[in-house]
């Protein structure tokens, strides 16, 4: 694991190793950051209602090499942020504080190998399922109309159908926000089978989906922030689609195709 990142990107990328009582006091650490400085493993284990072993326990799964240790970095991470009371400035602040948790998790050489197998591929098969299909969608626009062979499907059975077609020198691109999703994982597997490149998009590490995917990119998860009311869950993946494509047009031949598509569309 990356050690530099902060106690939210831990949770996520490590949200499926975590037991139930792990995720409670995860959530409860998100909530009362703040406070974490005045208290002792004694008082944590109190306040969530189990053992000073299961304290130690979770703080090793996140890679921090004692409680101590984990004390003081998360508590050096919090800051005293008064709760804006207007709701657009409030969430304003979850949205920073999405798009600078997706940029720390953000690997270069990850980001690159990501790039170069997109312009790569003979052909692009972009999936997704509900809010994920709806930026497979915007991702597939945003490449064809770079010239690229890309095709997104939001259906699990078309999924499943259009990667049995797919050869060596195909790309397929997973978006899946917990990388668990059924067909998603079945259409990887198909793909792999097929000899194409798979790489994903995802939030957690250790599922199914990063398992079996040859490149991934992670971005950052809403549950890092403790507002039930707050459901956004594409922005990080799309301040990662945003990356790419910027990446992506520093290409002079991609950004001379996505002007002469814009140009079609505008004729009268």
């Amino acid at each position: 694991m990356n050690d530099s990142l902060n106690f939210s990107n831990r949770v996520t990328q490590n949200y499926s190793l975590l037991t139930k009582k792990e995720k409670e006091i995860a959530s409860f650490i998100l909530e009362n950051q703040s406070q974490l400085k005045k208290w002792n493993i004694k008082d944590l284990a109190k306040l969530n209602q189990t053992s000073n072993a299961t304290i130690s326990r979770f703080c090793s799964k996140l890679d921090y090499n004692s409680f101590g240790e984990f004390k003081a970095i998360v508590s050096q991470e919090s800051t005293e942020i008064p709760v804006p009371l207007k709701v657009p400035l409030k969430i304003a602040s979850y949205y920073n504080q999405l798009i600078q948790s997706a940029y720390q998790l953000m690997e270069p050489s990850k980001l690159t190998a990501f790039i170069e197998a997109i312009k790569q591929a003979n052909k692009i098969l972009i999936i997704g399922i509900g809010n994920s299909g709806l930026s497979a969608l915007e991702m597939k626009y945003r490449l064809t109309r770079m010239g690229l062979n890309v095709d997104a499907v939001t259906d699990p059975h078309m999924m499943l159908m259009e990667s049995a077609l797919l050869k060596q020198k195909d790309l397929v691109i997973a978006i899946s926000n917990f990388g668990k999703t059924t067909a998603i994982i079945d259409t990887c597997k198909i793909a792999k089978k097929e000899k194409a490149l798979v790489c994903c998009l995802t939030n957690q590490n250790h599922t199914p989906l990063t398992e079996i995917s040859d490149i991934i990119l992670f971005a950052s998860d809403k549950s890092s922030i403790p507002d039930q009311k707050f459901i956004n869950s594409q922005l990080p993946i799309h301040y990662v689609l945003d990356v790419l494509c910027y990446i992506l047009l520093e290409e002079e031949e991609h950004l001379n195709n996505r002007i002469k598509t814009l140009s079609a569309i505008n004729l009268e």
